[in-house]
């Protein structure tokens, strides 16, 4: 298995970010001025993809590659996935929220230029944002514009139709910024579809050659931020399988990758004592139960099988300890630990026992065996030696699961479909707790079961409170309020178990300490250390440090 993210559409999903009031340029990271003209290496980079490039660079397309959001496209603000209420300038200096959370005004950096030498402006912003409100399509994010306005050649006016708190992720730190004088004569139907193959951005880099097998990112030359970035040139290498892409990173050819690398201790830490792996829990990993129809529906069922698994023996023997057991709230941890209710702190699913799982259906009178049919991937070998681990401790509970494995595209189908008894999936990658219980838990985002479902509550999960108490979150930026009601969610979610929660998904991603430093760890997460997720890659790459 190469990785299980994947970018979905998360239309009408939103993140309570306590964003308001005024955010002041701070650190390194927003000092402005001309590059400093330093960068010097070459950084080579696989996503543990197997497959080809597409020469494809435009945001709105789902088969655009990683780099376009984040290396040449950029956001007005940096929503720290791996650190949540973290938020650094981007294009932008400060945003401040006005009219009951309905307008935010924004103050751009004023010493930016496109790659073409055009300079970036206010009318830059409008732009991108007059486009999102005049086309379905094009507003990826289903944020409830009203309209934009410029404040000045620098400032900018976004307006909502309701309370947009919750919407500060999507609207600055997932909108990024098109050239007007290059995209205004294109129409909707041409910005959706075309593969911009020659992108101008205001980003760190700038692409300057393609292949399917390589692409070669260099510098801008013109940066603003000073200082970076801090590598001259970027390569990303494509490979046919995960055989030949484990290979090169456990040689050396590949700098910064994100595969999975089976015993990865013995195959590559244990090669080079400057290899090293960043692993920040950004999702968690569940069996998906079917909340409506067949053994699963029954909580004695889902109950049951929490008890009998046995999450930290599947982090050591598949993981080599690198997918910690997650809580049973499912609450990703360091990360959202502000919105960690107290009373659920040390709170755990206890010792596994087949004979506590039995206990619990022979009380609900719950006959045995159990037979259930749990889908993966095909192909995901990670995810298949984990499903082996819980079929054999599921057994002497009374529980027979039988493990489907059907290709990914009819995978996706009957997850969005709601057509399973029982799969396994991840989700996260989002920087605030409101989107990630969102999009597994809100009723309102899931259509009936046999219409597709792009989003997620793939279960049909439904509970009047827990939407009641999301709508609260998202209509205020008071984090004593919101973390009142996170506390709620997290107390239903652990007795209720619309998700069977099994660990913080692995997320290994390598680094080789001889050619690259200054990457995201544990004990630093100012970014998601995944090549893969926009748009902290940019904000990663343009960090990341040749060693010396």
């Amino acid at each position: 298995m190469t990785r299980h993210w994947r970018m979905r559409s998360i239309a009408m999903v939103a993140a309570a970010v306590a964003a308001a009031g005024l955010l002041a340029a701070c650190g390194s990271s927003s000092s402005t001025g001309s590059s400093s003209g330093g960068q010097s290496g070459v950084l080579t980079v696989t996503t543990g993809s197997a497959g080809t490039f597409e020469d494809n660079f435009n945001q709105f397309s789902p088969n655009a590659e990683d780099a376009a959001n984040g290396m040449i496209y950029e956001p007005l603000f940096f929503f720290d996935t791996a650190k949540s209420g973290v938020i650094q300038p981007w294009l932008g200096n400060s945003y401040a929220w006005s009219n009951g959370g309905r307008t935010v005004t924004v103050q751009l950096k004023q010493n930016v230029k496109w790659t073409d030498g055009k300079p970036f402006t206010s009318a830059d912003v409008v732009y991108s944002f007059d486009l999102a409100q005049k086309n379905t399509a094009i507003n990826k994010f289903g944020l409830p514009l009203a309209g934009a306005s410029a404040d000045g050649t620098y400032g900018v006016k976004i307006n909502f139709t309701k309370p947009a708190y919750s919407y500060a992720y999507y609207a600055l730190g997932r909108v990024e910024i098109l050239p007007e004088h290059i995209w205004q004569s294109d129409s909707p139907d041409q910005i959706t579809t075309s593969l911009n193959e020659h992108p101008v951005g205001t980003g760190a880099y700038e692409l300057s050659s393609f292949s399917s097998q390589a692409m070669t990112f260099t510098a801008n030359p013109h940066y603003y931020m000073a200082g970076l970035p801090k590598f001259k040139t970027i390569r990303f290498v494509s490979y046919n399988s995960n055989t030949s892409s484990d290979a090169a990173i456990e040689n050396g050819t590949i700098a910064w990758a994100g595969s999975f690398i089976p015993s990865i201790q013995k195959l590559y830490l244990s090669r080079n004592n400057k290899y090293a792996v960043s692993d920040i829990p950004l999702s968690t990993a569940f069996l998906v139960p079917n909340l409506h129809s067949g053994p699963t529906a029954n909580l004695a069922v889902r109950q049951a099988i929490s008890a009998a698994i046995d999450r930290s023996y599947i982090s050591k023997t598949v993981y080599s300890g690198y997918a910690s057991p997650t809580n049973p709230e499912a609450l990703i941890l360091p990360n959202y630990a502000a919105q960690l209710a107290p009373s659920l702190a040390s709170a755990s699913f206890g010792t596994p026992s087949a004979s506590r799982a039995r206990s619990i259906l022979a009380s609900a009178h719950v006959k045995t065996p159990v037979s259930i049919t749990v889908d993966m991937v095909s192909g995901y070998t990670d995810y298949l030696s984990d499903l082996q681990i819980i079929q054999s401790e599921l057994k002497p509970a009374g529980i027979n699961l039988t493990i489907a494995q059907p290709a990914y595209a009819s995978f996706i189908s009957d997850q969005s479909t709601g057509d399973f008894q029982m799969l396994m999936d991840n989700f996260g990658y989002v920087p605030d707790p409101y989107d990630y219980y969102y999009v597994i838990l809100a009723s309102s985002i899931a259509p009936p079961i046999g219409q597709a479902d792009s989003v997620g509550d793939y279960n049909r999960f439904k509970n009047a409170t827990v939407d009641s108490l999301l709508s609260q979150i998202a209509a205020t930026n008071d984090t004593t309020a919101q973390n009142a009601d996170f506390a709620q969610i997290e107390q239903i979610f652990a007795q209720q178990l619309p998700e069977i929660p099994l660990f913080n998904q692995q997320d290994e991603i390598e680094f080789d300490g001889n050619v690259v430093t200054n990457y995201p760890t544990l004990s630093n997460p100012y970014a998601a250390s995944a090549v893969y997720i926009q748009p902290d890659i940019g904000w990663v790459a343009m960090h990341l440090t040749p060693a010396k």
